[in-house]
């Protein structure tokens, strides 16, 4: 009697120990990790300035305090931690300026831990400023038109030349910047897009059976000064401006009036920025600009 009692008892803490051990698991969080993209915050191909990095981290525990954070450089096969810090806090959205002794093409990963042990990491790469600049075109006054425009809507950034919708399907590879005219939200909007987003056969049909459509990332939210613009003569800042899927929308640039200076990336992997000089005629119009594009 007493033997099929203990076989009992175990049994039933058997069963309460896997469900104990179920629940655990049902309740372990991952957590997220984000890098800070504005232009003053160190991040993928960013040049670093006399060996120093700004980066803005962004973590969220997911349910289960933040309980460590481990920023580590690599160079060359050698791996250094340039910080190990604990936390217990739901969330961490910090700023570390870290100076840099190790060179600045380095390999960086930033992991997060939370109570369930369980991490997320961030991967990117900077660049070192004693390496030499990369060459730039540099193009003035270049005006498109918008969709009923007698001007030319298809533009190629690198040669500099202008296509009308008679010849741009014949030169489809190498339109990656392209214009139309439309009312977002009520609102007259001069827009820079490319042949790879979705809406531009909307009001330029005529790439709608394109084999190549080039497709053209647009940054919303990086801010560029006059000054800077003007001033640039090589890749330095068209690498550092630009950032990926930054602002509301990247597929395409809307309300680009006067005064703006738009950082792009196309399809070929190059960075450039737009600086519009004048809009005008709605969608008979035109975008007026000066460009920048790396070589």
């Amino acid at each position: 009697m007493k033997r099929k009692l203990f076989i009992q008892v175990l049994f039933m803490g058997l069963i309460t120990l896997a469900i104990s051990s179920c629940k655990k698991d049902e309740k372990t969080s991952t957590p997220t990790i984000s890098l800070k993209n504005s232009v003053e915050y160190t991040s993928d191909g960013s040049y670093l300035l006399n060996h120093k990095a700004k980066i803005g981290i962004v973590a969220d525990g997911c349910g289960a305090n933040i309980t460590n954070l481990t920023i580590k450089i690599k160079k060359s096969g050698i791996t250094t931690t340039l910080l190990d810090q604990g936390f217990n806090d739901p969330q961490i959205d910090i700023t570390k300026e870290l100076q840099i002794s190790q060179g600045d093409s380095l390999c960086w990963c930033i992991t997060v831990m939370n109570k369930d042990r369980q991490t997320a990491s961030i991967s990117f790469n900077t660049r070192d400023t004693t390496l030499s600049y990369g060459e730039i075109w540099s193009f003035s006054g270049v005006r498109i038109g918008m969709q009923n425009s007698t001007l030319g809507s298809y533009y190629d950034p690198f040669s500099n030349h202008i296509y009308t919708s008679q010849d741009a399907t014949a030169n489809q590879s190498n339109v990656h910047i392209l214009g139309y005219y439309y009312l977002s939200s009520g609102v007259p909007s001069y827009t820079f897009s490319s042949a790879g987003d979705s809406d531009a056969p909307t009001y330029l049909p005529t790439m709608s059976n394109w084999g190549v459509k080039n497709y053209t990332d647009w940054d919303y939210a990086t801010i560029i000064s006059m000054a800077n613009f003007n001033a640039c003569t090589n890749d330095s800042l068209l690498v550092a401006a630009f950032h990926a899927g930054a602002g509301v929308s990247s597929r395409k640039y809307k309300w680009a009036d006067v005064g703006k200076i738009i950082p792009f990336k196309t399809s070929n992997n190059k960075t450039g920025l737009i600086k519009v000089n004048a809009i005008g005629g709605d969608d008979s119009g035109y975008i007026d600009f000066d460009i920048k594009i790396q070589k």
